[in-house]
C-alpha cells in the first residue's frame, strides 16, 4: 500500500513538475513574442486627403491566411500580433472602388505604417486567389480569371448560382426549364463534366455522377455568404487536380467581422416564387463565424406544375489560436425537390428534312418538354471541410484540410399521365425508382516555402477516396444495390518566380495522380493489369508594362478527368457472358491540352480596362460509351467504356470594363467558340449547346441610395439532339439563338449606422422572349420585388 501511495505521489509531482514546465516554456514565448511584436499600422484615405471611416480592410498573406477589420471614424485601422511575412490589404468603401495593396514584406519585430488612397472612379482591383492557389495582385495574375464579389452578386437578385454566373466571357450556363431543372456550365466550349466546382479551392463533385463531376449539383446551388466567385478559364489540373480541363469555379467564403450582424430577407415574384433567407455573422477577435440559411420555392413554374423547393444552409467558424495558428471550418449542404418533365422529342418533320441540322421549330420539327404529374427528384448535398494553416517562420508554412463531399439523388416517375400528351405513350408510362449516394473523402496538404524575394514554392498530396451505391427499381441486371470504391493519390508542385521588380512573373506547375483498385472488383485476368497513372504540367507567364499599363499574358497546361466509377464498374447484360459491367476498371483517365494568351491594357487612368484572349483546347483522350469490333476486355461485351481521341474546342475573349463616373460600372464581353468532337467513325462534328457567338453587357448605376442593375445576354444559334420518342433514333437541331436581358433595382433606406432596410423589384427575361433550351421552354418574363433588413 506504501508502494502504491508513494507511486502516486510520485506521478503527481511528475504532472506538477510537466505542468511547470510548460507555464514556463509559454511565458517565456509569449516574453518572446511581445519582445517582436509585428504591426501593420495606417489610415484609409480618399484622393483629396480626406478620412474614410468604416472602410472594410481585408489583410491576406501569401500563405492564404486573413484577418478583416474596419477603419475608425478618423479613418485608422491596425493588425497587430502577426507572423512575419508577405501580405496584401484588400479595401472596399461605400462609393470607392476596390483597392489592392502593393506586397507588403513584414519583418519580425518591425511595424509597417501605410497610408492607403482610394478612388472612385477606377476600375476595381481585387485580390486573386484561384490563379494558383495563393493570394496575387491583378497585374501578377498570367491565367485568366474573372471575379464576381459579393456586392456584384447583391446587386443582381439572382435566386441561384447559375443565373449569377451568367454573363462571365467564355462560359455557357444552361438551365433546362423551369428554376430547378438540370443545369449545366461549360467552359471554353467544352463539356460539363471539364468544369470543376471548389469551395475554398477544394474539389466538391458527386461520386455518384455518371462522369464523377459536379453536374447534378449545379440546380441547386446557391453562394451563400460568400466573400466572392472566382471563374478561371483554362486548364487547372496541376493544382485543382481531376475535372479542370475547361476550367474551374471556386465559390471563396466570406471571413468573420468583429461584433454581430444579421441579415433578413425575403421576396416573391412570378411562377408563384418564394424566397427566404437569414444570415448572421460575428467575432471576437480570436473566433469567428458565419451563418446562412436560404429557401427558395417555385410553386407553379412554366407550365404551371413545375414545382421547385430547396433549402441550403452554411455555416463556417474561423479559429485564431495564435498569430501563427489559424483553424477553419465550414459546412455547405442543400436539399432539393423539384418535378421533371418528359423531354421533349423529334417529330416526323425533322427527319424527313434534308438539313444537316434541321432548324428547331416547336411543335414541327420538335415536341417540347411536357408536364408528367409523377416525375421528379430528390437531391442531397453536405460538405463538410477542416483546414489548419499555420505559419513556421516567415519563409515556411504548410496547411492541412480535410474534406468530405456526401451526395444522395433519387430519382422517380409513377404510371401517371397528364391526359393531353396521353397519346403519345401507347404502353402507358414507365414506372421506376432509382437511388445513387456518392461520399468522396479528400485529404489535402500543402508546404509553402518563401525562397528567395523572388521565388515561392508550393509542394502538396491529395488523397481521396470516394464510393458509389447504385439501387434501381426495377433492375434489369445482377448488379443492384452495389457499393463500389476507388482511391486515388496526387502529388504536385509549383513554383512562383518574379523578376524585373516584379515585372515578370513565370509559374510552373506539375502533377502526378494514381489509382488504386481493388482486385477483387476486376473480372478474370484484369487482376494483374494496373490502372494507368495522370501526368500534367502547367506553365504560364505575364509580364507588365508600367509605362503603358500593359500586361501580355501566355499559358500553356494539361488537364485531366479521372475515371469515374461508374465508367469504371457501370454493369448491363452482353451476350455469351450473362449480367456482366460495362465499365472497364483499368480504364486511363482523360487527358487535354490547352493553350491560352492575350493582352490586357489599361486605359483613362486606370478607368478603362480592355482585353482579348485566344484559347485553344485539345482533348487528347477521352472515355466514351461505344460499341467495339474488339473486346478489348476480353469479358465477351459487345460495347462498353473505352478511350478514344477526343474533340478541340478554339476562339477569343475580349472584354472592356469601365468606370467613367462615381457609381457607374459597365462590363462588356465577347467571346467566339469554334467547338467539334470527335465522332467515333472518325471526323469532327460541331459540339452541343455551344454556340459561335455570345455577348455580355452590365451596367450598375448608384445614385445615392438607388442602385440600377441592368444585364443582356446574347447567344448565337447551337446545336442540340433531340430523341424520337419511340426508337433510340437521334435527331440533331438547330435552335435559334436569343437575347435575355434582366433589369433589377434597389433603394436603401438607412435608419441608423448599423440598421439598413433595402427594397429592390426588378424582373428576368424582361423582353419576355420565348425560347427553348435543348428543347425545354425556358421561363417567360418573371418579376420579383422583395426587402432586406441589415442590422
Amino acid at each position: 500500500m506504501k508502494r502504491e501511495t508513494f507511486g502516486k505521489t510520485s506521478r503527481k509531482n511528475r504532472s506538477c513538475s510537466g505542468l511547470t514546465l510548460i507555464l514556463i516554456t509559454l511565458c517565456f514565448a509569449l516574453s518572446t513574442f511581445a519582445q517582436g511584436a509585428t504591426s501593420i499600422t495606417g489610415t484609409v484615405g480618399d484622393e483629396q486627403g480626406a478620412k474614410v471611416a468604416g472602410a472594410e480592410i481585408r489583410l491576406r498573406s501569401r500563405q492564404g491566411r486573413e484577418q478583416l477589420t474596419r477603419s475608425d471614424a478618423n479613418g485608422a485601422f491596425a493588425f497587430h500580433d502577426l507572423q512575419a511575412g508577405d501580405y496584401f490589404l484588400e479595401v472596399k468603401a461605400r462609393g470607392f472602388s476596390d483597392f489592392t495593396s502593393p506586397l507588403v514584406r513584414l519583418a519580425t519585430g518591425k511595424t509597417e505604417t501605410l497610408d492607403l488612397r482610394l478612388r472612385v472612379a477606377v476600375i476595381n482591383e481585387s485580390v486573386v486567389i484561384t490563379a494558383t492557389g495563393t493570394p496575387q495582385r491583378p497585374v501578377e495574375v498570367a491565367k485568366v480569371i474573372s471575379i464576381l464579389d459579393a456586392q456584384h452578386i447583391e446587386d443582381g437578385h439572382q435566386l441561384d448560382l447559375g443565373d449569377t454566373l451568367r454573363g462571365v466571357p467564355g462560359l455557357r450556363v444552361q438551365q433546362q426549364g423551369s428554376p430547378g431543372a438540370l443545369t449545366t456550365f461549360r467552359l471554353r466550349g467544352q463539356r460539363t463534366s471539364d468544369t470543376a466546382l471548389l469551395f475554398d479551392g477544394l474539389r466538391v463533385r458527386d461520386a455518384s455522377d455518371i462522369n464523377g463531376s459536379a453536374l447534378s449539383l449545379f440546380s441547386d446551388l446557391i453562394p451563400l455568404a460568400v466573400d466572392r466567385v472566382e471563374i478561371l478559364r483554362g486548364s487547372g489540373s496541376s493544382i485543382y487536380g481531376s475535372n479542370a480541363i475547361g476550367g474551374v469555379i471556386n465559390l471563396v467564403t466570406a471571413s468573420n467581422d468583429n461584433g454581430t450582424h444579421f441579415l433578413v430577407g425575403a421576396e416573391g415574384g412570378n411562377l408563384a416564387t418564394f424566397r427566404e433567407r437569414l444570415q448572421a455573422s460575428g467575432g471576437t477577435g480570436i473566433v469567428g463565424y458565419n451563418l446562412a440559411l436560404n429557401r427558395v420555392d417555385v410553386r407553379h413554374g412554366v407550365d404551371g406544375q413545375d414545382e421547385y423547393g430547396s433549402s441550403a444552409g452554411s455555416g463556417r467558424i474561423q479559429i485564431d489560436a495564435s498569430p501563427s495558428l489559424t483553424i477553419v471550418a465550414n459546412v455547405y449542404g442543400t436539399i432539393g425537390n423539384a418535378r421533371i418533365n418528359d423531354s421533349p422529342f423529334a417529330l416526323p418533320a425533322a427527319f424527313g428534312s434534308t438539313q444537316s441540322f434541321p432548324n428547331a421549330v416547336a411543335g414541327e420539327t420538335f415536341q417540347p418538354d411536357f408536364n408528367n404529374p409523377d416525375q421528379g427528384r430528390r437531391n442531397r448535398l453536405l460538405v463538410g471541410s477542416g483546414r489548419l494553416m499555420h505559419t513556421l517562420t516567415d519563409r515556411i508554412s504548410y496547411s492541412v484540410a480535410y474534406q468530405r463531399v456526401s451526395t444522395n439523388r433519387r430519382n422517380y416517375n409513377g404510371a401517371k399521365i397528364d391526359p393531353r400528351f396521353a397519346s403519345f405513350y401507347a404502353f402507358g408510362d414507365f414506372e421506376f425508382f432509382s437511388v445513387n449516394r456518392g461520399v468522396t473523402d479528400t485529404l489535402d496538404a500543402r508546404l509553402n516555402l518563401s525562397l528567395p524575394r523572388s521565388n515561392f514554392a508550393t509542394i502538396g498530396f491529395e488523397a481521396e477516396n470516394e464510393s458509389l451505391f447504385q439501387q434501381s427499381i426495377p433492375s434489369f441486371s445482377f448488379f443492384n444495390n452495389t457499393t463500389d470504391r476507388q482511391r486515388t493519390l496526387g502529388i504536385f508542385g509549383q513554383d512562383q518566380l518574379t523578376f524585373f521588380r516584379d515585372r515578370l512573373q513565370v509559374t510552373i506547375a506539375a502533377r502526378g495522380q494514381s489509382y488504386r483498385i481493388r482486385a477483387a472488383d476486376r473480372p478474370g485476368f484484369l487482376r494483374d493489369i494496373n490502372v494507368k497513372s495522370s501526368f500534367t504540367g502547367d506553365g504560364a507567364v505575364a509580364y507588365f508594362i508600367r509605362s503603358t499599363s500593359t500586361k501580355l499574358r501566355a499559358h500553356a497546361g494539361n488537364g485531366f478527368r479521372a475515371p469515374s466509377l461508374f465508367e469504371r464498374f457501370g454493369a448491363g447484360s452482353f451476350p455469351g457472358a450473362g449480367f456482366v459491367r460495362f465499365g472497364d476498371p483499368t480504364i486511363k483517365a482523360e487527358q487535354s491540352l490547352s493553350l491560352d494568351g492575350g493582352i490586357d491594357q489599361r486605359l483613362a487612368r486606370d478607368r478603362v480596362l480592355a482585353g482579348f484572349t485566344y484559347f485553344y483546347t485539345r482533348l487528347q483522350r477521352t472515355i466514351a460509351f461505344t460499341g467495339f469490333a474488339i473486346d478489348p476486355l476480353g469479358v465477351g461485351r459487345f460495347s462498353g467504356y473505352g478511350n478514344q481521341p477526343g474533340g478541340l474546342s478554339r476562339g477569343l475573349e475580349t472584354f472592356v470594363e469601365a468606370a467613367p463616373l462615381r457609381g457607374t460600372a459597365i462590363g462588356a464581353s465577347y467571346t467566339y467558340t469554334n467547338s467539334d468532337r470527335l465522332l467515333a467513325a472518325g471526323g469532327l462534328r460541331p459540339e452541343y449547346v455551344i454556340p459561335r457567338h455570345s455577348f455580355n453587357f452590365n451596367l450598375t448605376q448608384r445614385y445615392g441610395p438607388v442602385v440600377v442593375n441592368f444585364d443582356v445576354n446574347t447567344n448565337s444559334s447551337y446545336i442540340a439532339p433531340v430523341f424520337e420518342i419511340s426508337f433510340p433514333f437521334r435527331m440533331e437541331l438547330s435552335f435559334a439563338g436569343y437575347t435575355k436581358a434582366d433589369l433589377f433595382g434597389s433603394f436603401e433606406k438607412r435608419f441608423s449606422e448599423r440598421t439598413i432596410a433595402t427594397f429592390f423589384a426588378g424582373a428576368g427575361n424582361i423582353l419576355d422572349r420565348t425560347y427553348y433550351e435543348n428543347g425545354f421552354r425556358a421561363p417567360g418574363i418573371t418579376a420579383r420585388g422583395g426587402v432586406t433588413f441589415k442590422f
